[in-house]
């Protein structure tokens, strides 16, 4: 196992075997790992100690994962966990509403360890720059406009991509970022203009490709199965 400690996650997850190979995929990489099988469990290890992250099964035993990021989104602790979001196949619509109670990214079930360890991976940096008080260069100003989307902060977070604005007009993460501020404060119409100018700026850029498909559902059908993504 590495000696680094690359910070600790809480795994919030029912399933026995998930939790045991989500295990093995994030000490082996040198994380420090707590498990809890239900929502009551998950309650109590957030009661002994703060994680980093949370992976979090939104279909838990209850409290279910939803309450549990109602929990966190009303809690007065000063330091709140990241939360990935834990999802099953043909249920990642729930990442939608998830995202808007604060979850910062989602995996579906089952997730490859690639894809498990670099989502960890980004979400701990942007940890990193939005602690740093110090930096103020694009990629941290990104990283905090998305910690505070993810808390609901949207005043922080509208000042922070005013702010980034400047250097963020040829990122399509940038524009992608601005299209999810836009969805989540209820501005549908604005928010396709935002994905359309990130896809315009790299046709091939999936986060962008993926908000385009779920506004069309949801302005066609009223609802969507795609989850939001403002990963890079």
């Amino acid at each position: 196992m590495p000696a680094t400690n690359k910070g600790s996650v809480l795994i919030a997850e029912d399933e026995r075997s998930i939790r045991s190979l989500l295990r093995t995929y994030l000490e082996t990489e040198g994380y420090q790992v707590r498990e809890a099988a239900d929502g009551h469990a998950t309650l109590a290890a957030l009661s002994e100690d703060i994680p980093d992250i949370i992976l979090l099964d939104l279909s838990m035993p209850p409290p279910q994962g939803m309450e549990i990021l109602r929990h966190l989104r009303h809690s007065a602790i000063p330091k709140k966990p990241a939360v990935v979001v834990l999802t099953a196949y043909g249920s990642v619509k729930l990442a939608v509403e998830a995202m808007k109670l604060g979850a910062l990214d989602f995996l579906e079930k089952p997730a490859t360890p690639e894809i498990l360890l670099s989502t960890l991976a980004r979400v701990r940096a942007e940890q990193f720059l939005a602690q740093d008080r110090s930096l103020d260069d694009y990629p941290a100003l990104m990283a905090r406009a998305r910690i505070a989307l993810s808390d609901g902060d949207f005043e922080k977070a509208a000042g922070l991509l005013l702010r980034a604005g400047p250097f963020g007009q040829e990122d399509p993460a940038y524009h992608n970022l601005l299209g999810l501020f836009s969805e989540l404060s209820g501005d549908l119409e604005t928010a396709r203009k935002h994905y359309g100018q990130a896809i315009r700026r790299n046709p091939n850029y999936a986060p962008a490709q993926q908000n385009m498909r779920r506004y069309y559902e949801l302005s066609t059908f009223g609802r969507s199965d795609e989850p939001a993504s403002m990963s890079e």
